[in-house]
């Protein structure tokens, strides 16, 4: 077998692909090599990563690893699942009332709906290595603070601070892999990546019940600090700064020029359609997790452990949700039917979670709620992901801006759907019912506004 050859199969195996060089190889070489080369002209390879064809990149490419920005970003959101069942708890210890125990997920929300505006930004000009580790490093120390606070004050607070670090996490992996990939390359990272977030909402609130369960909810947040201060030290060990434009992208920068942007976002129809649409779903489904713990813990009696598996099932409406848009998306149906699509599924969870009005049996009760929501996740799924992809190419010179602008607005809503459900005088199953009708609402506004007159055609 010739060198060449021989030498494919392992390179094959690696991810690498051999380049000819167009050089002779030298005596030394042919001898030493299994089989002598024939006479004339022959070729030496040399090995090439195919994500990209920079040495710098692929140094950086070859330290970053894919299951550490998994482990981040898993550890990151599990903040926003892991202590709801100990809600309750908190509002007795501290001596408060549910709105106030509530604003640690709606101002953790608001937080990170105003930090993803600003930080891929930050880490153009500042430098993706030192924005994430400086975040990541706040996140933890908010953490520790949160578990030894003796008031909700400082609970509320230091959420600010936990949220700055989730969303750096979030958006700076992605800039990370746009950075030291190619495109092909950067959609299996971004896959695996899926992982993390699938898996948080999982194993998060599962987790946090048995720890709840046994103990307080102060150590749902020290469990989150001793899992990240390992992954701390492998980030500061493994990541290497991957934007080599700093200088250029610094000296191009400008804040007046990057509040137009947005500012240009917000006054096209369609974007704020679609705006409407994704927010509002975001909003019904944040709603529940809110009142999720009062509704199953307080009102129908349940166990913590107990109800921690409901959100099993509902990521497991996602995962169905997400797979049943790929397969539309590969039949070729539209962004629009799509989402329309999912509309109608939210409607039809709306629908469920009305029927309780039906019933008075607590176990119908809880299986039509539960079924209900299971639908409404399910619904994001449909929705969000094609929702991004057209309003990104409906503005092919600021893509960016409306990504980011619309995750604003996708978390600004979230923590409204907080804050209504929470303020309603109601029970919490009918604070439930009304805010959900509220966003589903607002949801088919949303589509109505947006596609109106063909809009989304053209866009498409």
């Amino acid at each position: 077998m010739p060198v060449s050859s021989a030498c494919s199969i392992p390179c094959a195996r690696m991810g690498l692909r051999l380049r000819p060089t167009g050089r002779r190889c030298s005596r030394s070489s042919a001898r030493s090599g299994p089989e002598r080369p024939r006479r004339g002209r022959t070729t030496n390879h040399v090995l090439e990563f195919p994500m990209t064809t920079d040495s710098n990149r692929n140094e950086s490419n070859r330290n970053i690893s894919i299951v550490l920005m998994v482990l981040l970003l898993f550890a990151t959101q599990a903040c926003t699942d892991i202590f709801l069942s100990g809600l309750p708890m908190m509002a007795q210890e501290f001596g408060t009332t549910m709105n106030v125990t509530n604003l640690t997920i709606s101002v953790y929300n608001y937080s990170q709906a105003a930090v993803v505006l600003f930080i891929g930004v930050i880490s153009d000009v500042r430098g993706r290595r030192a924005t994430i580790l400086t975040c990541l490093a706040l996140h933890i120390g908010a953490t520790v603070w949160i578990a030894l606070s003796s008031s909700i004050s400082w609970v509320i607070v230091m959420r600010v601070l936990q949220a700055t670090g989730s969303a750096a996490v979030y958006i700076i992996l992605r800039l990370i892999i746009k950075d030291t990939m190619d495109k092909k390359a950067q959609i299996h990272a971004t896959g695996l990546l899926v992982v993390g977030l699938v898996l948080s909402p999982i194993l998060a609130p599962v987790v946090g019940a048995w720890i709840i369960h046994w103990s307080s909810w102060r150590n749902c947040f020290w469990a989150i600090a001793l899992f990240e201060a390992p992954l701390f030290v492998w980030a500061w060990m493994t990541i290497r700064e991957t934007n080599h434009k700093q200088m250029a992208l610094r000296a191009a920068f400008s804040l007046k020029n990057h509040f137009l942007s947005y500012l240009g976002v917000l006054q096209d129809r369609y974007f704020l359609g679609m705006a409407l649409i994704v927010g509002s779903v975001f909003a019904a489904f944040y709603a529940f997790i809110s009142i999720s713990s009062y509704l199953y813990i307080q009102q129908f009696g349940m166990r913590e452990t107990s109800y921690a598996y409901v959100f099993i099932g509902i990521a497991v409406s996602y995962l169905i949700g997400n797979r049943l848009m790929s397969k539309l998306n590969a039949d070729n149906l539209t962004p629009q039917r799509i989402i329309g699509l999912g509309i109608s599924v939210s409607l039809v969870g709306a629908a469920c979670i009305f029927g309780e009005l039906l019933t008075g049996n607590r176990i119908a009760v809880i299986a039509l709620i539960t079924l209900g929501t299971c639908l409404l996740r399910l619904a994001t799924a449909l929705i969000n992901p094609p929702a991004q992809v057209v309003v990104t190419n409906h503005f092919p010179d600021s893509g960016s801006h409306a990504l980011g602008m619309l995750t604003c607005i996708q978390y600004s809503f979230a923590a409204i759907g907080t804050m209504v459900v929470s303020g309603l005088p109601l029970a919490p199953s009918g604070n439930f019912m009304i805010s959900t009708a509220l966003f589903v609402a607002l949801s088919v506004a949303g589509y109505l506004f947006a596609f109106r007159r063909g809009a989304a055609v053209q866009a498409s």
